[in-house]
């Protein structure tokens, strides 16, 4: 199952987000953004994603869901 990150969720903070180093596959990173409203974004590359799970169960604000 894909994760998919809720942004209304995700408060986008880099050095907060539990999930960036706990990805086995580097899959999550923090990219700035001035488009985006907090001024940044977390981001899977679904390139890299194994489709473990991790980043679901770890989110401390539950913005990563899987699906289908």
């Amino acid at each position: 199952m894909k994760p998919v990150i809720n942004k209304r969720k995700c408060p986008a903070q880099g050095n907060i987000c539990k999930v960036i180093p706990i990805c086995p596959n580097h899959a999550i990173s923090y990219v700035r953004d001035e488009k985006e409203k907090m001024g940044s974004r977390i981001e899977i590359d679904e390139a890299l994603c194994i489709e473990c799970g991790l980043c679901a169960e770890e989110c401390c604000g539950h913005a990563i869901d899987l699906t289908d």
